[in-house]
């Protein structure tokens, strides 16, 4: 992934905060939140996926857990797309996949990532296997996919 951070922050009560394009406000700027920006500035400038199409860290549920998803992206009613932030010091592992698995699970997404700041991993989804690919496709194309 190629994208330089283009987000707004500032500082409120001595915290720092970023502003979300997707949720249209500042929240605070932890390590996690700043590979989340990152991820959600490159899913708007680099692969042209509108605001609109983008949900942010929203509560799920699956056998009466309570989980909350890092982002997806949807296009007409349908999950194309679930992406799991790390803050760069967590390594992305089996663990990382597994619990992005069990939302895709509730989710149905063709494409997974995790990211961590330092290393994306992408998967596709084909014939119940999850493939690694090495880029996900323009908003746009994800339907000829």
């Amino acid at each position: 992934m190629d994208n330089p951070n283009h987000s707004i922050t500032r500082i409120n009560k001595g915290k720092k905060e970023v502003f979300d394009p997707v949720r249209c406000r500042f929240v605070s700027c932890t390590p996690e939140e700043a590979v989340r920006q990152t991820y959600i500035r490159y899913l708007i400038d680099v692969l042209q996926v509108p605001p609109v199409a983008i949900s942010v860290e929203k509560k799920i549920t699956y056998n009466n857990l309570t989980k909350r998803y890092d982002i997806v992206v949807f296009s007409k009613g349908k999950c194309l797309l679930i992406v799991e932030c790390k803050s760069p010091e967590i390594k992305i592992s089996e663990v990382t996949l597994q619990q992005i698995s069990l939302y895709n699970s509730h989710l149905h997404a063709e494409y997974i990532v995790l990211f961590n700041g330092k290393q994306e991993i992408i998967y596709k989804k084909t014939d119940g296997e999850y493939v690694v690919q090495n880029q996900l496709p323009r908003y746009g194309d994800f339907s000829m996919c």
